[in-house]
């Protein structure tokens, strides 16, 4: 979010600090991410702390809440049983809780990782995509090892469908007289609502060819992309892992389709030991439910959720820059996926 949440950030201070025996003073706004409010706590004795604050007002951040219960017990035991270390593992309350609840907020502490962010260093460099590689196939093969009871089990769902298609209604609506915003999402996403509806058709046949497929699932990270990844002086951490799921590992291949390809997927299959098939309308689903399903979130943060022109301005670039501009390179990037597989070493 590019606006901090309107709470009381004083009580929240104190809950933290009585809930976690900490003795924090400060809370600093990080302006990052969509799924909710970052912050920097600092304490005495040089402490510092990373809080994810979910907005219980928000009803998309509502829905990151419900998914707390599952993802935060599975990171923190794959951190603490050695399984996967490159993880910022939540930090849990005095009584044991991965999470404090307060009447407007809920909130889950994690250490501040010192580091860079990898969201603005594309391209990657080769050394990065193979760590990167690397890690995805650790991550796979700590699958037998986590209890997956309280895990997200992939159906290849498009439950965004009907929120995308109200907020197509909605843009037909937007008058010149409108906020500025309004105008020009309505001017660059209009005349892209016959794609939209193709590759509408598109996600639900791939969905249904790949809710028939028997393969394997595995532990996946579901959205390994440079912003939730930092690197500091001992390697690559992964961050934000709202959506862990058991799922066929193509999800965690989509974010390197295209250039690079085949170095993240080679030392994802020497980390693997054995040569790994590669489903292409999997990923293929998986990369057209990806944007679609971005392209909600954003749409229906600017027309419908309580946000400032700040944070509306911000969605908007990202349908712009970071998602429509895209939808035209999916393809000839699976055309060039499937051609390099040969290729990999």
């Amino acid at each position: 979010m590019k606006t901090k949440l309107q709470t009381d950030e004083s009580a929240l201070i104190t809950k933290l600090n009585e809930e976690y025996g900490i003795q924090a003073d400060k809370l600093l706004f990080i302006p990052m991410g969509d799924s909710a409010y970052s912050y920097l706590l600092n304490g005495t004795a040089a402490q510092r702390y990373y809080l994810k604050v979910f907005d219980h007002h928000n009803d998309s951040q509502r829905k990151g809440i419900a998914r707390l219960d599952g993802y935060l017990p599975a990171t923190w035991h794959l951190y603490h049983q050695g399984l996967f270390r490159n993880l910022a593992s939540p930090i849990r309350t005095r009584a044991g809780e991965y999470k404090i609840v307060l009447s407007d907020c809920t909130a889950v502490l994690f250490p501040f990782i010192e580091g860079e962010s990898l969201a603005e260093a594309y391209p990657f460099s080769i050394e990065i995509l193979q760590t990167i590689g690397k890690l995805a196939a650790l991550l796979h093969q700590s699958t037998s090892r986590i209890a997956a009871q309280s895990l997200v089990i992939e159906t290849y769902s498009l439950d965004f469908v009907p929120g995308l298609e109200k907020a197509l209604s909605a843009l037909e609506q937007i008058q010149s007289a409108d906020d500025p915003n309004l105008q020009s999402l309505r001017e660059h996403v209009l005349p892209r609502k016959k794609q939209i509806a193709a590759m509408l058709e598109l996600v639900q046949k791939l969905g249904r060819a790949a809710a028939a497929d028997p393969g394997e699932k595995v532990l996946c990270h579901g959205d390994l992309w440079g912003g939730n990844l930092i690197r500091h002086e001992t390697g690559i951490c992964v961050i934000d892992w709202e959506s862990l799921i058991m799922a066929p590992p193509e999800l965690d291949f989509m974010s390197y389709i295209g250039d690079g390809f085949e170095v993240f997927f080679s030392a994802y299959e020497k980390q693997i030991g054995h040569p790994v098939t590669i489903n292409i309308d999997m990923l293929r689903f998986y990369a057209y439910r990806h944007h679609l399903r971005n392209l909600t979130n954003w749409l229906m943060n600017i027309l419908y959720r309580n946000l400032d022109n700040t944070q509306r301005a911000n969605d908007l670039e990202m349908i712009l820059h970071h998602c429509i501009n895209r939808w035209d390179h999916i393809e000839p990037n699976m055309q060039a996926v499937e051609a390099g597989l040969p290729n990999r070493k």
